[in-house]
């Protein structure tokens, strides 16, 4: 598909009919890319959020750490600790991770990948990989880049506008991932 270059420069009042708006334009993208990650990985049982539990827990491992604690994965996944908990607790009981005492704090518990996670990760990646390769296309490799920087960019703005909230609120702010 050719990239339409769509992107006229006009100053339009953020609430105008015609102006392309962030928020709807993200959630689509989300939710499109979700939906097709969860197809592509329908023959392996594992959800887009699983493959990407095994991803952290797998490059965890290749960096040399004995895994991640939940708080760990909920703060790298953005999520919630019932629903890292109830991610873990299937990806046990399929034998793709396991959990077990760490050993440089014995209070808590490490998750890992299993070698059966492993090998499901690798296989499971190939398929992610060739679904952003697919999103990405009839973007020259300088427009990707700049993409991804400018994504990085507005992640970072919106963590800012997050912990800002937060703070005028008067609350502690929840420690999201950096």
């Amino acid at each position: 598909m050719e990239r339409e270059k769509n992107c006229e420069v006009t100053e339009l009042p953020i609430d105008h009919p015609s102006r392309r708006r962030m928020p709807p334009l993200l959630r689509e993208c989300w939710m499109l890319l979700n939906y097709t990650l969860m197809r592509h990985l329908s023959d392996f049982n594992l959800s887009p959020d699983q493959y990407v539990a095994l991803r952290w827990l797998t490059e965890a491992i290749e960096k040399g750490a004995h895994g991640l604690s939940q708080k760990n994965l909920c703060e790298l996944m953005t999520s919630d600790p019932n629903t890292i908990a109830a991610i873990m607790r299937r990806m046990e009981k399929a034998s793709l991770i396991r959990r077990a005492k760490d050993p440089e704090d014995g209070r808590r518990l490490v998750v890992s990948p299993t070698p059966q996670g492993i090998l499901l990760y690798a296989k499971a990646s190939v398929r992610a990989k060739a679904l952003e390769k697919e999103a990405l296309k009839g973007l020259s490799l300088e427009d990707k880049a700049i993409f991804l920087d400018d994504l990085n960019h507005l992640a970072k703005s919106c963590r800012q506008t997050y912990q800002e909230i937060y703070s005028s609120l008067g609350k502690s702010v929840p420690k999201l991932p950096s």
